[in-house]
C-alpha cells in the first residue's frame, strides 16, 4: 500500500516537468490571406512570444475554408519544393515566428466562394499553452504576400 503514494507523486512530478517552464504571452500580426489558385490559399501572420514560456500553434481553422493546415515548404538539393503538413508550430518564449510563403506559413484547403481580393475572414489559431486568438485575415493578390527583396530595404532610406 506505501507505493501508491509514491507512485501518485512520481506521476505528479512527471506532468509538471512537462508543462514546462514560464508562461507563454502571444501576440499575432495582422494576417493576411492568398487570393486562392487550385483549391488552396495560404495565410501569413506574425506571432510573437513575449512571455518566459515555450507555446506551440497546435490548429487553426476558419468558416471560409474546409480545413487549415500547418505547413512547412522544403527544398532539397535538386531545388524542388515539397509542402509538407505539421502537427505544430513552436512559439519559443522570446521569439516571434513568421509564417510565410516559402517556409512555415497556413495552408487553406478548399477556400469558399466568400475569399476574394478585398474581402477579410476570421481566422481562430489554437494553441498548446494558451488561450485561442481570432484574427481576421485580408485577402490580397498573391503576388503581395511575397517578401520584399533584402537588398531593396537596405536602399530604402525609410525602411
Amino acid at each position: 500500500m506505501r507505493r501508491a503514494p509514491s507512485l501518485l507523486v512520481l506521476a505528479a512530478l512527471v506532468v509538471v516537468a512537462g508543462c514546462g517552464g514560464g508562461t507563454p504571452q502571444l501576440t499575432v500580426s495582422p494576417a493576411q490571406a492568398a487570393e486562392p489558385v487550385s483549391g488552396a490559399s495560404q495565410i501569413v501572420l506574425e506571432i510573437t512570444n513575449d512571455g518566459d514560456g515555450d507555446d506551440a500553434l497546435i490548429a487553426a481553422e476558419t468558416d471560409a475554408a474546409v480545413s487549415v493546415e500547418i505547413h512547412l515548404t522544403e527544398v532539397d538539393d535538386d531545388g524542388r519544393a515539397t509542402m509538407l503538413e505539421q502537427d505544430e508550430a513552436e512559439l519559443p518564449a522570446g521569439e516571434t515566428v513568421r509564417f510565410r510563403p516559402g517556409g512555415l506559413h497556413l495552408m487553406m484547403i478548399a477556400p469558399d466562394d466568400d475569399v476574394q481580393v478585398g474581402g477579410t475572414f476570421p481566422v481562430t489559431l489554437e494553441f498548446e499553452r494558451s488561450d485561442p486568438i481570432t484574427v481576421d485575415a485580408e485577402v490580397v493578390d498573391l503576388l503581395d504576400l511575397a517578401e520584399p527583396d533584402a537588398a531593396e530595404e537596405d536602399l530604402d532610406p525609410d525602411a
